[in-house]
């Protein structure tokens, strides 16, 4: 779906130089509850990566996946076993903490019909307590001097964070980190795909959300 978490996911093929065929799932519509993609994935969520006769599923470990089969992209740092497994673990941090975050901010109402500003007011605090305890992560890239996949997906988070009202006022280095990702190259074509898949499947954004 353009502009969801799955263009973290294209991010990681352009990344790694490879051919792939984009398939949109219209998650605004309830597409992604359809008979027809619920038997490609039962889970019923994007992204999902078929590779090789084999199904992928849930982000961080198709970008995982991604990273193991094509190690000479460098979606990750190399490392021992220990290294490795932080820097995977910060992976499916995105995805069980601060993709939570940011959808409760976009979205408050889907995360808590009952009291949707409450629950907004909640995880903006909690995402200025990530960004402040995070600070000297952003003045370069998440594991250092080199760009990985990881930036790919807080950046994702952090932007989603934003459209939804968070201020970055109090963090310049998080907006500069977010341009600084925004520029790169396999992000511009990633997105550039998007766009043409919104245009090709006649999809219209729903206010706020833009690519």
């Amino acid at each position: 779906m353009p502009g969801a978490c799955s263009g973290v996911a294209m991010i990681a093929l352009e990344e790694a130089g490879l051919d792939y065929e984009d398939r949109v799932i219209n998650i605004f519509a309830g597409e992604q509850r359809s008979a027809s993609y619920l038997s490609v994935n039962p889970k019923g969520k994007v992204p999902a990566l078929r590779f090789d006769g084999c199904l992928i599923t849930e982000g961080a470990g198709i970008l995982i996946f991604i990273d193991e089969q094509y190690p000479e992209a460098r979606l990750l740092p190399s490392g021992n076993a220990a290294q490795k497994a932080q820097y995977r673990s910060d992976l499916i941090w995105c995805s069980n903490t601060l993709h939570p975050l940011a959808r409760s901010i976009m979205m408050p109402d889907r995360i808590a019909p009952g009291a949707p500003e409450s629950a907004r007011a909640v995880a903006i605090e909690q995402l200025r307590d990530i960004l402040a305890s995070s600070s000297g992560r952003f003045p370069e890239w998440w594991n250092g001097r080199d760009w990985s996949i990881t930036d790919a997906y807080v950046a994702w988070c952090l932007g989603l964070a934003v459209l939804g009202g968070f201020d970055l006022a109090s963090f310049p280095e998080v907006q500069s980190y977010l341009e600084r990702a925004g520029r790169r190259e396999s992000a511009r074509r990633a997105r550039s795909r998007e766009r043409a898949a919104l245009a090709d499947a006649g999809i219209q954004l729903p206010p706020g959300f833009s690519l």
